[in-house]
């Protein structure tokens, strides 16, 4: 058996426009790209539909490692046609360049033809940790695992909530529990009513965050154990995950599920840089962290991928010391798809709204920090180390302000109108409370639909705060002293009332099977299939009297994309077929047909 890793490379400048060719619009890695993660993928983005026939012809693509020589391909185009997805077989080699050759003129039409492109990238020089959990804000969470007493879910587990009410809206407040010390503390996701009696408690192993309600009314979460994102159907059975592919760690930050059944994600990426070659008295091997953000599709293929080293300089982090050890430039914390079909990204250490182009990746405009392009009316104070970025129904923007760097601090929720085209930023709406409230990290504003604003306060409390269009206050939730909520949201929401221990996992597994193979027997079959994490799997071959041919696999496997090839040997003519079986829960026949 093969295990094929999720991977995508393609080049870029640093901090440079990309060179593009005629109908190529669009590469990851970016040409001359630095940094890149080994297991990544080649991606090929194209200005009008390929020829699905692409997809059988390997000649298209060549990749050459420097260290690692030539490497074989798997080819996909994706649904809309517009990109080609080149998986290599094996890694990349550490400190690498990586030469690619892409001709795919045949498969576009004659006046977007390139001729040969080529472009090269370098990979990275060590290996990533993972720092999916130094998240909510300056602070590392740990995802501390309660004693044995708390661990079984009884009501004195669940955090005694405060909530004042004043008229507030109709709906339910989705919320999860976490501490920043080591104190007693069991992790729930919780949907509150609005008097702040419970209505659903799932208890989680480790931490969770970013719960919150779908526009297709399922429930999403990050769960700090398994470090990805679940969807929840509103029975609360696990009815999918997310995860970012190309070797990197899934952030907790942020999830978006799009439309088109794609999801949109963030990944933290840390790299060793000598900064003493950037700025005077840097650490010549210091930690510095970039970003990464992905969006991939309903098959977990990444289909477009944009990272900060290729467009944002260190430097531009102006609040940071660019001496220390460790550096956490860019600190994403929000991703949001434009209504044009861009994404607007928050990087609170940059002090900065950015909008990317989703078809070329490269940088529309950035609003706030030291590389600002807007003029602010209005609001002398701008934003900074802010959270969250929301497209309102009226057009306008709005953002939690966490103001760590305001004179002296506060924090608020705070409303844009932007002229993109003349490059202004009108403060038309902001609730700050009296007395100050200040929220170092984390956060979050919410504009519900009858127009007030949900605010979450993040490290303070109150926890949360829900006011008027006047500025005036109708409901405030409070958490006990020392626990925490990422954020906080408030929906309608009609699911049952439940207590939940153990989250039912019901992900539906997809396989693909390929038939094409010559008389009179197939040489073989091979089967690709996806798992969650550390699942007991067995993948067995029948025939059509339901008699076991064969076992294929019979072991525990850790999560991911796996291919395994039934060679069907001395087997008559028949039809025969495949089960496999995860944690002896999820059963998928598919059907072999041998000529």
């Amino acid at each position: 058996m093969k295990k094929l890793f999720r991977i995508f490379a393609l080049p870029i400048l640093l901090f440079q426009v990309t060179h593009v060719v005629a109908g190529i619009i669009y590469t990851n890695p970016e040409t001359n790209s630095k940094l890149v993660n080994i297991r990544s993928n080649i991606i090929i983005g194209v200005n009008s539909k390929l020829d699905p026939l692409a997809v059988k012809d390997r000649s298209v693509i060549k990749v050459t490692g420097s260290q690692s020589g030539k490497h074989e391909v798997l080819i996909r185009i994706t649904k809309d046609r517009m990109k080609m997805i080149f998986e290599p077989e094996t890694p990349f080699e550490l400190g690498e360049v990586v030469n690619v050759n892409v001709n795919i003129d045949k498969y576009l039409p004659l006046k977007n033809r390139t001729g040969n492109f080529e472009f090269s990238f370098t990979t990275q020089k060590t290996l990533s940790q993972k720092v999916h959990n130094t998240l909510y804000g300056d602070k590392y969470l740990t995802g501390i695992e309660p004693d044995q007493d708390q661990y079984s879910y009884h009501p004195g587990t669940i955090p005694e909530i405060t909530v004042s009410n004043s008229l507030p809206s109709d709906g339910k407040i989705f919320l999860s529990n976490f501490p920043f010390t080591n104190i007693a503390n069991t992790p729930y996701l919780l949907i509150l009513n609005n008097n702040g009696s419970v209505h659903t408690a799932v208890r989680l192993k480790q931490n969770g965050a970013d719960f919150k309600k779908t526009k297709k009314g399922t429930l999403t979460f990050f769960s700090d154990n398994e470090a990805k994102f679940f969807e929840m159907d509103n029975n609360y059975n696990i009815i999918d995950s997310f995860y970012c592919g190309n070797g990197y760690s899934t952030d907790i930050h942020e999830l978006q599920l799009l439309d088109n059944s794609h999801a949109l994600l963030m990944s933290y990426d840390e790299q060793i840089i000598d900064m003493s070659s950037i700025v005077a008295g840097g650490n010549p091997s210091a930690t510095v962290i970039g970003l990464i953000i992905q969006e991939i599709d309903e098959n977990k293929n990444v289909v477009f991928q944009w990272r900060s080293w290729d467009h944002i300089p260190i430097t531009d982090a102006s609040h940071q010391d660019l001496t220390a050890s460790r550096i956490d430039y860019i600190h994403g914390n929000a991703i949001e798809l434009d209504n044009d079909g861009n994404i607007l990204i928050s990087s609170r250490h940059l002090d900065e709204i950015t909008k990317i182009s989703r078809t070329t990746g490269e940088i529309i405009w950035r609003l706030g920090g030291s590389r600002n392009q807007f003029q602010f009316i209005n609001d002398p104070d701008k934003f900074n180390y802010q959270h969250g970025i929301r497209r309102l129904p009226n057009g306008n923007i709005i953002l939690f302000d966490n103001g760590n760097f305001h004179t002296p601090p506060y924090s608020r929720a705070v409303e844009y109108a932007l002229d993109e085209a003349n490059k202004t930023a009108t403060m038309v709406w902001q609730y700050k409370n009296t007395p100050v409230i200040f929220g170092f990290a984390m956060g979050f504003a919410q504009r519900l639909e009858n127009g007030n604003t949900f605010i979450s306060w993040g490290s303070t409390n109150p926890s949360a705060t829900e006011v008027t269009p006047e500025g005036n206050i109708v409901q405030e939730i409070f958490l006990p002293p020392g626990i925490y909520s990422y954020r906080s949201f408030k929906y309608e929401w009609n699911g049952p009332s439940a207590f939940i221990d153990t989250l039912r996992n019901n992900i539906p597994l997809k396989f693909s099977l390929e038939q094409n193979f010559p008389n009179p027997f197939n040489p073989s079959t091979t089967i690709n299939f996806d798992i969650p994490e550390y699942s007991r799997v067995n993948l067995s071959i029948f025939d059509c009297l339901g008699r076991k041919i064969n076992t294929l696999i019979e072991r525990e496997l850790n999560f991911g994309p796996y291919s395994i090839e039934f060679t069907p040997n001395s087997l008559p003519s028949g039809i025969y077929f495949y089960r496999l079986t995860v944690n002896e829960q999820s059963e998928t026949k598919k059907m072999i047909l041998l000529k």
